[in-house]
């Protein structure tokens, strides 16, 4: 397996833990406010390289053991009634990111270590939606494929710390997976996600909305416990440590005052015109700076 299916098998883990927390709530009552805290381990990656293909160098076999040994991704996540923000942890603690969703502004903030804040306005997406959603209904097999891959409800339930679980399963060629997930109508992470990707008032459009409102069943709850395995070893796991019902400060929410303000668009729009570019002639650096939403 090369290290881009490895790759995208860690951005599939990542994407589940970050979606996950409870969907939209049906009953009346505050919205949740505070964090939860989930660890996860990945130590499929060094099984990996020694089972990788022989034309692979000794060196990136190497790298992928020790990853392999140290591939621990910690989350933690804020959750406020309009924003989500999220501080992740990789390789013990020597990378670190932190970002914050608007769900009103509509937009993703990433922070930089090097203190500068990309700032994505999610509203761009509007202006293609239309294509977007056509394309998913010009192809419904992706719909179906979708489906097919997403864990399944047992009927078994579990307690983990205080807090009731159902079981899920799923399996997709050498992957089986198992699924603990707990339901709280209070947490709206997941809600939070899909308006300020889609915006409000959009639910029933099709589309990306169905492909969203396919995965809520899965990342709409909060995911207490999960393990996958690759050949019927343990490929990767995780659980939550923490959750708490707390009052937030307001900073984990805000970029901070001494951080250069970037528009994320703009860094993109700037790449593709340097890679465009005549290779003889340098083209001039741009600065692009946006002021905070």
């Amino acid at each position: 397996m090369t290290q881009n299916r490895i790759s995208k098998f860690l951005s599939l883990a990542i994407a589940i833990a970050l979606c996950s927390c409870a969907g939209r709530g049906e009953m009346p009552g505050r919205a949740f406010e505070g964090t939860i805290t989930e660890v996860i381990q990945v130590p499929g990656i060094g099984e990996l390289a020694n089972s990788s293909d022989s034309d692979q160098s000794g060196a990136a076999k190497m790298g992928l053991s020790a990853m392999g040994a140290i591939a621990n991704l910690g989350l933690k996540m804020y959750v406020r009634e309009n924003k989500v923000a999220y501080d992740v942890s990789l390789l013990g603690g020597l990378i670190t990111m932190h970002s914050i969703i608007d769900r009103d502004a509509r937009t993703i903030t990433m922070l930089m270590p090097n203190h500068t804040a990309i700032v994505t306005d999610l509203r761009a997406l509007d202006s293609s939606r239309g294509q977007i959603d056509d394309s998913i209904h010009a192809h419904l097999g992706l719909l179906d494929s979708l489906e097919a891959i997403i864990p399944q409800p047992t009927g078994k339930h579990e307690t983990f710390h205080d807090l009731d679980a159902e079981e899920y399963h799923g399996t997709k060629g050498k992957f089986e997976t198992e699924l603990w997930l707990s339901s709280n109508d209070k947490i709206k992470a997941f809600d939070i996600v899909r308006d300020a990707f889609l915006g409000r008032g959009t639910a029933g459009t099709g589309g990306l909305d169905e492909i969203f409102e396919m995965m809520r069943p899965i990342a709409g709850k909060i995911p207490v416990k999960f393990e996958t395995k690759l050949n019927g070893k343990i490929f990767a796991k995780g659980e939550m440590t923490d959750i708490k019902e707390e009052k937030l400060d307001d900073a984990i929410f805000e970029i901070p005052k001494d951080y250069q303000i970037v528009n994320g668009d703009s860094l993109r729009t700037t790449k593709r015109h340097k890679v465009n570019s005549d290779s003889t002639q340098k083209p001039k650096q741009e600065r692009h700076n946006v002021t905070a939403p």
